[in-house]
């Protein structure tokens, strides 16, 4: 059950712009949130809101709710974190920057923050401080979160919600000439070749797939459908000259990354199947869903730790009970969760 104390000071006259700072604007738990606290945290939750970041809760209200009930969702996580005995302190967060900086094969310190600014689209150090709380989420979605896996029915439901975010596919058939040395001669032989293996194609479409099959062709020929992003990630080159022709069409002369000469004809474009990824829709699925059931959980858990609040714009705002001015602070027990 929430407590939510309502506490005005009376006694105090005036607050010097240290005990501004100083002063408590709510307690959960054990934790005390500052005004300084505050002002802190509305940079982070400006910060992490410009960088669209899922991980935190957007309630509904004013500014100064939304970034108050987002400290107390994060005092929440440290309270729940440290009844769990999940470290998240300077070690872990070495660990796990190890951890990224080997996964992403990045040489350097210097190279990973960059990496990780332009990725995020916020500072390195504010992404810096949000890692604890990403390290105990993930540690408390295992822990303390329940959600059901994905069922077929929602995995189709994304798929055709989707389609145009999932990639495509294609087949071609790619001839290319290598060559014989790098004489300026050679290369204007090879140049004319294919261009003239092109102009012939348009007269007669059965004369690609004879030159594409034969051994003048340096290359296997016919590819069945196969990723664009496969594509991609191996010839650049090629990808962009599929990119730019059109299905059923022959593209115009390129060299590829290996300085051969090729032209390509594009047999087919599709999404990719379903059945081709259909377990990377889950995990999006599955991600998305816990997500969603963590913030039930913050949200449940706040039912269950004493919460006072003492800022008099978030109490109107959310029109909570006034309290009673011969209210003693001095009784109150903060017990912790």
């Amino acid at each position: 059950m929430i407590k939510i104390f309502l506490l005005f000071f009376f006694l105090i006259q005036t607050i010097s712009p240290a005990e501004s700072l100083n002063k408590i604007i709510a307690i959960i738990g054990k934790i005390s949130i500052s005004q300084l606290d505050y002002s802190k945290g509305e940079e982070t939750y400006k910060a992490l809101l410009k960088a669209r970041k899922p991980s935190i809760r957007i309630s509904k209200g004013s500014q100064k709710t939304k970034v108050l009930d987002f400290l107390i969702d994060r005092a929440i996580m440290d309270l729940t974190a440290e009844e769990e005995s999940i470290q998240a302190g300077e070690k872990n967060i070495e660990s796990e920057i190890e951890r990224l900086m080997k996964l992403g094969n990045t040489p350097d310190r210097s190279s990973f923050e960059k990496i990780i600014a332009e990725k995020t689209g916020m500072p390195f150090d504010v992404w810096l401080d949000d890692l604890p709380y990403q390290i105990k989420k993930n540690q408390l979605m295992q822990l303390r979160v329940n959600f059901k896996p994905p069922t077929e029915a929602e995995i189709h439901k994304w798929y055709l919600n989707n389609k145009n975010k999932v990639g495509m596919e294609v087949k071609f058939r790619e001839i290319c000439l290598s060559p014989k040395n790098s004489s300026f001669d050679e290369e204007n032989r090879i140049s004319a070749e294919i261009n003239q293996i092109k102009k012939d194609s348009k007269k007669d479409p059965s004369s690609f797939n004879l030159v594409a099959n034969s051994p003048r062709n340096s290359t296997p020929g016919a590819i069945d459908w196969i990723q664009t992003f496969d594509i991609y990630s191996k010839s650049p080159v090629l990808m962009a000259a599929l990119s730019r022709t059109s299905e059923g069409s022959v593209s115009e002369p390129f060299r590829d990354d290996r300085g051969k000469y090729c032209i390509v004809k594009l047999e087919g474009k599709r999404n990719t199947p379903e059945e081709n990824i259909k377990r990377n829709i889950g995990e999006i699925i599955a991600r998305e869903k816990a997500e969603g059931s963590f913030d039930e959980w913050v949200v449940s858990r706040r039912k269950e730790v004493i919460i006072s609040i003492y800022d008099k714009e978030y109490i109107a705002e959310n029109k909570l009970e006034a309290p009673d001015e011969t209210f003693n602070y001095n009784k109150i027990n903060i017990q912790a969760p």
